[in-house]
């Protein structure tokens, strides 16, 4: 397939994992209860292995400056959630109306899906198989951002019906940004394709750190252990395939 072809098509199924997130929220909400940890901590090893194995080492290969640009975009993303209020605020503690809450949580939400679009795009900039292993990492966190997203505007006291629509503005953002990137990436040298997969690894990095891990201590069992070691050799297993 050509290089647009394959970012259209994978970068659309990343855009359908956040649908499919938010098609839980609304019809197995109880399953996802019961059943997210385990999705979380298949996700955070996928995250963290992608970035140290894949996106680092291509980063610091495109550019000097890779592990610099990791970090910055690392802390960028802690002052931008920081600030924008984006986890929920905790029962007993002061913390913003519902409704400034919804939407400062949901600019953050649309910010990265458009960012998870760049990582897809910038990938398959390098190589067909970085793409899809840029692809992967996105859609094991892109079902839980569905389900967050849903959550986050269900929590404002939006109807289902505005949940979704606002929610299905997240979704189209991936695959825009991946769209977008084929465009706006033509012909750019390689050390700002090097930022963006620095930048992309420091978002990952930021993701699996902050947001994610801390949700899987919350439930603290052996088979949490196990699945995110199985998401930390899945990259390495699919590079092996591909080569």
């Amino acid at each position: 397939m050509t290089p647009f072809l394959n970012i259209l098509i994978f970068g659309s199924l990343a855009g359908l994992a956040t649908f499919a997130g938010i098609f839980l929220v609304v019809k197995k909400e109880k399953w996802v209860k019961n059943n997210l940890i385990y999705l979380l901590s298949f996700s955070a090893g996928i995250l963290l292995s992608f970035s140290f194995i894949h996106l680092l080492p291509e980063a610091v290969r495109e550019t000097k400056l890779g592990y610099l640009w990791t970090l910055i975009s690392f802390f960028t993303f802690y002052a931008i959630e920081h600030s924008l209020s984006i986890h929920n605020c905790q029962k007993g503690k002061e913390c913003q109306s519902h409704e400034t809450f919804t939407l400062v949580s949901w600019m953050g939400l649309l910010i990265h899906s458009a960012i998870d679009g760049v990582v897809i795009g910038a990938g398959f900039e390098v190589s067909p198989a970085l793409g899809i292993l840029s692809t992967l990492a996105v859609l094991l966190h892109e079902l839980p951002e569905g389900i967050s997203t849903m959550s986050v505007i269900l929590y404002g006291g939006y109807s289902v019906k505005k949940a979704v629509i606002q929610s299905s503005w997240v979704a189209v953002a991936t695959p825009i940004g991946a769209l977008g990137t084929f465009f706006l990436l033509k012909n750019i040298n390689t050390s700002f394709l090097g930022i963006l997969l620095a930048v992309a690894a420091g978002s990952f990095l930021y993701v699996a750190a902050s947001d994610l891990i801390p949700e899987i201590h919350k439930k603290s069992r052996w088979l949490n252990i196990v699945l995110t070691l199985s998401g930390v050799l899945v990259p390495v297993m699919i590079e092996k395939l591909l080569e």
